[in-house]
């Protein structure tokens, strides 16, 4: 059979959400816990261009490794089913009713990150925090 000679577009726009508040997230998800921030359809997979990170209004925080991870849909917890897509630095910020915080645009490699269906997306950060993360993958389902 021949390969795809025709672009694909996304038939439908797609926003994943969560929240990482006051915990560790695994450095390397062998303890089964990660924020799902993405899960690509079922049928036709998906694809996710960039991952946002943003602190909470009213929270503050120390500085961590926040990392994005891809699960080919297996159990979590297993860590060959499991790849580490970046990560970046998010220095400590104390947030203010007045002034706005940084968004940390994560754009991810030639476009988007192409996700055969049912894999997911998570992230994790690596110090404890007692802020609040607002995390957000933006795609589409095929």
């Amino acid at each position: 059979m021949a390969g795809n000679s025709t672009p694909i577009f996304g038939r439908i726009g797609k926003i994943g959400i969560a929240q990482i508040a006051g915990v560790v997230l695994g450095a390397d998800l062998s303890d089964g816990d990660a924020a799902l921030i993405f899960t690509a359809d079922a049928t036709n997979g998906s694809i996710v261009n960039e991952v946002r990170v943003k602190y909470l209004p009213g929270t503050s925080t120390v500085a961590t490794a926040f990392r994005v991870w891809i699960n080919n849909g297996g159990t979590l917890s297993t860590t060959t089913n499991n790849t580490l897509v970046t990560e970046i630095t998010i220095p400590a910020i104390t947030t203010s009713q007045t002034a706005g915080t940084t968004d940390f645009v994560i754009p991810l490699s030639r476009g988007g990150i192409v996700l055969p269906p049912s894999y997911r997306m998570y992230a994790t950060i690596g110090t404890w925090s007692t802020g609040t993360f607002l995390v957000s993958a933006y795609g589409g389902d095929y």
